[in-house]
């Protein structure tokens, strides 16, 4: 079945093959930069929720501190 395949014919299944791979390749490298992208927002937006946490009652001072610093060890 293979033996009577022209130049032609082999050029074209390398062109589907190739742009097959490409896409493979694209879809991978999507589904790694989606993976990768930020949780939880910048800096700033996590000390504004950590404020807000503190003022709600829900994290201690000691606790508002430590994360703060940890925060911005970080920049």
């Amino acid at each position: 079945m293979l033996s009577n395949l022209t130049g032609w014919h082999a050029l074209i299944i390398v062109g589907v093959l190739g742009a097959m791979a490409l896409v493979a390749a694209a879809i991978v490298l999507l589904v790694v930069r989606l993976d990768r992208g930020p949780r939880s927002g910048g800096s700033a937006d996590r000390l504004a929720q950590l404020d807000q946490m503190r003022a709600q009652g829900l994290v201690t001072e000691a606790e508002y501190a430590a994360k703060r610093q940890e925060i911005i060890g970080r920049l």
